[in-house]
């Protein structure tokens, strides 16, 4: 290994890689970076995941590389940036433009070392002067970047959160060692990497002011922005305008937690703190899956709440501490990132998306390190080398624990959701769409790629026609008002949504019909793990009502059952009442019959089941409800049992 840590120091610069006292350190460290490499390719082989949002990116380099131009909506219209990422965009289209189709693929190749290079720099801080962590504690951050779910799902699906987090954690060891011209690289890359970190590009500017002035004006900011401008003057011209489209849309369209009723009060700002700090941002320095979407599971959790994740947050609150009281200022930056993330993400960003916290849990973990060291500092060894030893151990065991659960359960949202739901129907509208009509509904990844037609996606992410409505009507931004004022030829919307949110509205009813239905399988959606969490076992596509359409239509199709994955009795009984008295008897019906189906019990539902299939006509169906009522303790209801005489 020694050749491999001379070339590492000579390439990368990186100090004490072959320093005699760092030896052990640097081994654990080559072996964690092969095994981060090692864990995405199984990833990647085992689940063939690819992330919603990765194919809105993909298409982009698709359509240029084929003549069509840097942009995701249709021929014939100028182009829009509907990706916030520009190096999430150049990956793939450097292989795109050699095989079309191939960079999904080659962003996940780059992944690869990508993470190995990330457990690298880590090494590299941790063993710093500046920093001198304890070995054991620079493996706790590197086991945690090398064997975190969420650190291998997304780069491993398409997205650029790897690279992310490596041109990031780089960032992080050139303002710590101060090597300017590597600095000002490594910041250029982070701009190209993610527009927010912008906040990072500052925070480095005020520390290289009173750090090394001549410094960062004659080399930091010249090559960072030599690697930066260029993007900036491209999209200028090429877009009209530097900010993405995506940022314009979802700064529009997301509902704003301020917005609330009382959310500005002294209880509502504290309660929102919270709950985005433990549920959202903390919750991740513990165990967790994110893999159906936004919702969060945390493993070994007490409530919403992560202890594992608890504890790092306290460690991470003293070593910020430290830093600043003892005035260790080379790593001032890392403490100020950390800050100013979390209050970016707790006040300023409306939905705290998960591949958004991956590189600001790894700067968080930094810091829980080095609190982690103050409390152990006052041992003795060999004593205090076994706690540190044991800690670090045990947390990263919790992480690389829950693997193959997770990897089992992505595979399985990719074979038996994405594939037969959303892809499906992507495919489903390719053949069906023209040129000139529109399919509107919440997701745009999936629909988009495989349709290759117009998608009204929320809050219109690569949307023209979605910001304009938006912008025209302040006071209605929302799904269904959008999809109201636009009536596309299609809409794409899920069960949850139509049965739920919005309550199969009369403007639907009376003016589309359910075309196709796409659903999980009922057998395989019960041996999928945390399916609670998922938003998209089922969607419908509804077409446009039209003189001309074949009558009559298959009234079958309109939703009626709870999704497979909404699993609570008594609230789906509440929401049959609520369509029993809107006279919607199929849709009540299913939701009495899943409640019964779930809770046996159930008497009540026993009972308004008896009441809605009397209504319905089907008198047999109605008595034998009745009588299964009476049958588990219910009460005879005398009007009931005479109206079924």
């Amino acid at each position: 290994m020694d050749w491999l840590t001379v070339r590492l120091r000579r390439t990368l610069l990186l100090e004490g890689l072959d320093a005699p006292e760092n030896r052990a350190i640097v081994r654990v460290g080559l072996i964690l970076a092969a095994a981060a490499m090692i864990l995405r390719l199984l990833f990647w082989l085992y689940t063939g995941r690819c992330w919603e949002d990765a194919l809105i990116t993909c298409l982009h380099s698709e359509n240029f590389a084929l003549g069509l131009g840097l942009t995701h909506v249709r021929p014939g219209e100028p182009p829009l940036q509907g990706f916030s990422s520009p190096l999430g965009l150049l990956v793939p289209l450097m292989a795109d433009l050699v095989r079309v189709g191939s960079g999904l693929g080659f962003i996940k190749l780059v992944s690869v070392p990508a993470a190995a290079l990330t457990v690298v720099y880590i090494l590299a801080i941790g063993i710093h002067p500046a920093v001198r962590l304890a070995p054991p504690l620079i493996g706790l951050v590197m086991g945690f970047v090398a064997f975190e779910h969420h650190q291998i799902l997304f780069g491993m699906s398409g997205m650029e959160t790897q690279l992310a987090v490596l041109v990031l954690v780089m960032s992080f060891y050139y303002v710590i060692a101060w090597k300017p011209a590597a600095l000002g690289v490594s910041l250029g890359l982070c701009m190209l990497a993610r527009p927010d970190f912008a906040f990072w590009a500052v925070i480095v500017g005020v520390y290289g002011l009173f750090h090394d002035r001549k410094g960062l004006i004659k080399t930091v900011i010249p090559v960072s922005l030599a690697l930066y401008l260029p993007w900036i003057a491209f999209t200028i011209l090429y877009y009209g305008s530097p900010i993405p489209h995506t940022i314009i849309a979802k700064g529009l369209g997301y509902v704003k937690w301020h917005e609330a009723p009382g959310a500005l009060t002294p209880a509502g700002i504290l309660g929102h703190t919270w709950k985005i700090l433990s549920e959202q941002i903390l919750v991740m320095l513990g165990p967790t899956f994110c893999g159906h979407g936004c919702n969060i599971h945390p493993f070994f959790a007490v409530g919403a709440q992560s202890p594992a994740g608890l504890l790092m947050a306290a460690f991470s609150f003293l070593g910020m501490g430290l830093v600043l009281l003892r005035r260790r200022w080379e790593t001032w930056p890392l403490a100020a990132f950390a800050l100013v993330y979390t209050f970016y993400y707790v006040y300023l960003v409306p939905i705290v998306f998960t591949w958004y916290k991956m590189p600001h849990v790894a700067a968080i973990l930094l810091l829980a390190s080095l609190g982690v060291q103050a409390v152990t500092n006052r041992l003795h060894d060999p004593v205090r080398w076994r706690i540190r030893t044991g800690f670090s151990l045990a947390y990263v065991s919790l992480f690389a624990g829950v693997l193959p659960w997770t990897f089992l359960t992505e595979r399985q949202i990719q074979r038996d959701i994405e594939e037969p739901v959303r892809k499906a129907a992507g495919l489903y509208l390719r053949d069906r769409m023209k040129p000139d009509e529109a399919v509107g509904g919440e997701p745009l990844g999936y629909m988009g790629y495989y349709s290759r037609g117009n998608v009204y996606d929320w809050p219109g992410l690569n949307s023209r026609r979605v910001v304009e409505w938006s912008r025209e009507n302040p006071g209605r931004r929302s799904l269904q008002q959008m999809l109201e004022g636009l009536q596309p030829e299609y809409l794409f919307l899920r069960d949850m949504e139509m049965l739920y949110v919005f309550q199969l509205p009369a403007w639907i009813r009376n003016n589309y019909h359910p075309v196709a239905a796409f659903q999980v399988d009922r057998e395989k959606a019960r041996r999928i793990r945390w399916l609670e969490t998922s938003m998209d076992v089922e969607y419908r596509i509804y077409k446009k009502n039209r003189p001309d359409d074949p009558k009559p239509y298959d009234e079958s199709l309109w939703p009626a059952a709870p999704p497979v994955n909404f699993l609570e009795a008594d609230k789906i009984y509440a929401v049959g009442a609520s369509y029993t008295h809107r006279g919607m008897l199929r849709q009540a019906i299913a939701h009495y019959e899943r409640a019964v189906e779930l809770e046996p019990g159930h008497t009540n539902a026993w009972h308004d089941l008896a009441v809605v299939y009397l209504r319905d006509g089907q008198h047999a169906r109605a008595r034998a409800a009745a009588e299964e009522s009476i049958r588990r303790g219910a009460k005879p209801d005398p009007v009931l049992m005479d109206a079924l005489k």
